[in-house]
């Protein structure tokens, strides 16, 4: 355990010691603000609009969570197929580029410290930022008021959405960390993570060309049905499953790339 938190640390100081942990955060918090404040804006115009037309139907219909909060949970989640792979694709291919690879696999530490310390370092702030939206209805439950009168902000699609945002960056992660793990070159590393989370992302596209079984097996296997569902408060153990899965996979798979370096 002592091993797991001393390469975390490593990793965190190294994130916001150098540009890269800032850069990262400040992009995806001004890209998160920006959507925050055009999506208020086009509530309010939505909701002039309505007033002077007199349909109560669709003012009644314009609320906080489909308008504003659903759309950008879901723009969260598309951001950090961009993001990841900066983040991750110096893990292991800067170790091996600067040749401190096999120092560190000269350490007294297991491989699978290694694997998860560096898993942790990384998901920590791939956490934080995903964290990151639920800021925002706070502030309209605090400031907003509904057309109706009150709050329109339901909370179970805030919590369920924050948390499958976070569980998709942190599969994402351990994705990034295996492909890291494959190379030498972090641009080579960004490259392939960010055109393997990109097919992952367009499955159900390839899915609709199948029927049957397979249409089934393909959906499920793209992230972006699973996210949809806790976007909406519809949250199945089957989605919590999925992203646990992928992880774990991916972080044994991992496991596996080091150890074959440390008995080369």
């Amino acid at each position: 355990m002592t091993g797991i938190l001393t390469i975390a640390r490593k990793e965190l100081s190294i994130y916001f010691t150098t540009t890269i942990g800032y850069v990262a955060f400040g992009a995806y918090t001004f890209v998160m603000g920006l959507l925050f404040i055009t999506s208020v804006n086009r509530f309010q115009q939505y909701t002039e609009l309505y007033l002077a037309q007199q349909k109560p139907d669709l003012l009644e219909q314009l609320n906080f969570n489909d308008a504003i909060i659903s759309p950008m949970l879901s723009t969260a989640g598309w951001m950090f197929l961009f993001f990841v792979p900066f983040l991750t694709m110096r893990l292991f291919a800067e170790e091996k580029s600067n040749r401190t690879f096999e120092l560190l696999m000269t350490a007294p530490i297991t491989s699978l410290d290694m694997v998860v310390g560096k898993f942790l370092g990384a998901s920590v702030l791939v956490v934080c930022m995903g964290v990151l939206p639920a800021i925002y209805p706070l502030i309209l439950h605090i400031y907003g008021v509904s057309t109706g009168g009150g709050s329109s902000v339901e909370w179970a699609p805030v919590f369920s959405g924050s948390l499958v945002i976070v569980l998709l960056g942190v599969m994402f992660t351990a994705i990034g960390l295996f492909i890291s793990a494959l190379t030498e070159s972090q641009v080579v590393a960004a490259l392939l993570t960010f055109a393997w989370l990109l097919i992952l992302c367009l499955l159900p596209s390839f899915a609709s060309r199948l029927e049957g079984d397979w249409q089934t097996l393909v959906e499920f296997l793209g992230p972006l049905a699973h996210v949809a569902r806790g976007v909406r408060g519809r949250l199945h153990i089957a989605d919590l499953t999925y992203f646990t899965t992928f992880s774990v996979v991916f972080l044994v798979l991992t496991l596996r790339v080091v150890e074959s370096h440390r008995w080369r």
